[in-house]
């Protein structure tokens, strides 16, 4: 039986780990494999190859440190290759998500298709695709949460053929005015890129709430779990001479399960009404799920709920001496209050559009639907 080849990552020179990884794994038959020996957990090797090569590979920890990390790469066997792809946007970095996704469109052929796989829905992909590679392609999903989805792409045969999960004309409309209005849905750690326009007033309703789930919301579940991890990761190594970050690893956890609850409750319940309602009013004899004219109660909650979340980061501020780190503080001490200091900016952005924009104008649709048919 052949030896396993291994590579000793440690004793290569820094930039060129990563290329000769992929020069041994591109050298690989389907179905052959090697073995990489490092000194700290090589997962970003694991996402780069990920993004780069697709999942063809299996990733397998023989020993996981904590001082020595030895992992089996092996190429799928030739028969798997003949599988539809499938891409595990999980596994990716968030600034690698969207341009992973774009790269594996881009490399279809004319009537192939690849699948995704999500623990949220993937639309703002979907807005994003649209907006910028145009109706070529179809978008079929082949489960639907609530916990995972996963949808089929598939490059159009013929731009003239009607295809299961073809793009409905409003959605193209829809994603063309949103990039004439400069929306980016890309998950990057730096934060949705959001135009501060003046017209939201003159946005139609259900696109403005699919924005606010395209950026604000997907910025809040990109960044959570980060965000509350570089908290307790300071508080330990730096708490015991800075004791506000014990205060600050506590509260920005409480701040962010409590911010997750308020959009999951914005996404199940407020934006369903809301689209039922827009429904109603262009077909009339449309059955809604709820009483018409009882919004004002769900909104009156969420309401308290933004001031709570705006109490919590004045809290954050006074005890952090307004996000400003000590003069000595390391590179994680000021990062995390810079990411605090972003979230905050993007939070309150996003809460003065529902409040001044959204919240109004659903309520007002409320009324008038509950007045005409009531």
């Amino acid at each position: 039986m052949a030896t396993l080849q291994t590579l000793n990552v440690t004793l290569l020179e820094p930039r060129l780990k990563h290329p000769t990884v992929f020069k041994y794994f591109d050298a690989l038959a389907a179905g052959e494999n090697f073995v990489i020996e490092n000194d700290h957990d090589p997962k970003p090797l694991y996402y780069e190859l990920l993004a780069e090569r697709g999942n063809i590979f299996t990733w397998d920890y023989m020993e996981k440190g904590p001082e020595w990390f030895v992992v089996q790469i092996a190429k799928n066997p030739a028969e798997e290759s003949h599988d539809i792809q499938t891409l595990d946007v999980t596994q990716l970095e968030p600034r690698m998500k969207h341009p992973t996704v774009f790269k594996y469109f881009d490399a279809l052929s004319a009537g192939e298709a690849f699948v995704i796989e999500n623990d949220h829905d993937p639309k703002p992909l979907y807005y994003e695709l649209l907006a910028e590679r145009g109706n070529i392609f179809t978008w079929e999903y082949l489960e639907q949460g609530p916990e995972w989805f996963k949808v089929k792409i598939a490059k159009n045969p013929d731009e003239n053929t009607p295809q299961k999960g073809s793009i409905p004309e409003k959605d193209v409309k829809k994603a063309a005015l949103l990039k004439e209005k400069g929306v980016t849905f890309g998950c990057s750690d730096s934060g949705p890129k959001f135009p501060d326009n003046k017209d939201y007033d003159e946005w139609e309703l259900g696109m403005l709430a699919d924005y606010i789930v395209a950026t604000h919301h997907q910025y809040i579940k990109d960044n959570a779990e980060s965000l509350n991890g570089l908290a307790i990761k300071v508080a330990e190594h730096h708490g015991e001479n800075n004791h506000e970050l014990h205060r600050v690893a506590t509260s920005t956890h409480h701040f962010l399960q409590d911010l997750l609850n308020h959009i999951t409750n914005e996404e199940e319940v407020l934006f369903p009404v809301i689209r039922q309602l827009l429904s109603k009013k262009d077909n009339p004899s449309e059955v809604i799920s709820y009483e018409a004219g009882t919004l004002d109660h769900p909104i009156r909650i969420l309401l308290k709920e933004h001031e709570i979340a705006g109490e919590d980061l004045n809290f954050l501020r006074r005890i952090t001496n307004n996000f400003a780190p000590p003069k000595n503080a390391c590179k994680s001490f000021t990062y995390l209050y810079e990411k605090l200091k972003e979230f905050e900016s993007d939070l309150y952005l996003h809460l003065r559009i529902e409040n001044d924009y959204l919240f109004p104008r659903a309520l007002k649709l409320d009324k008038e639907i509950a007045a005409t048919h009531s």
